[in-house]
């Protein structure tokens, strides 16, 4: 599974001044009870703005003591997708470690399992999601519109699992 805990060292310092509104999905995730209370999120992030909007929201967990790891998805969405099914069964079947940082999981592409053809492995996910306590979800995805028919079809297993956090801008 390609995952990546993003290093201090490799994030950009600033987020350049059209970005801020990246502060405000920044903002609106890690709040002031973060991480103790936080509902999974959901944001369609155009490429360009990505690193700048995964730095953000990178420091912006690194500050409140979480490691943001992300989850390229996209290669290979539902295979991956599995991947990380297995492991939050593991996990979930784990004592919590109360040393071990919580860890913020950032699964890009997630959009891509959208549609009759691809949806598939968001049933089991959604099994082991739903009663996961040792991670915090941000789903990020290119297209607003399967994000949304992912999280807000009743028909499907990740209705109402996760909150918009996309900018008007970005629409």
């Amino acid at each position: 599974m390609q995952q990546r805990v993003i290093a201090l060292e490799e994030l950009p310092m600033e987020v350049p001044e059209t970005d801020a509104f990246i502060e405000q999905i920044v903002d609106k995730f890690v709040h002031r009870l973060f991480p103790s209370f936080v509902e999974p999120g959901f944001v369609a992030c155009p490429d360009e703005h990505f690193p700048a909007f995964a730095a953000a929201m990178t420091r912006a967990a690194m500050a409140r003591g979480v490691v943001t790891e992300v989850i390229d998805l996209r290669p290979a969405p539902a295979e991956r997708l599995d991947e990380v099914t297995e492991r939050i069964y593991v996990s979930n079947r784990q004592p919590l470690d109360p040393t071990s940082p919580p860890r913020l999981l950032v699964l890009v592409g997630f959009d891509l399992l959208e549609g009759h053809d691809h949806e598939e492995p968001t049933y089991p996910f959604r099994s082991e999601f739903q009663f996961d306590k040792q991670h915090l979800w941000l789903f990020v995805g290119r297209d607003r519109r399967r994000l949304g028919r992912l999280f807000h079809n009743r028909k499907l297993p990740l209705y109402r699992a996760a909150q918009d956090l996309t900018p008007q801008e970005w629409r």
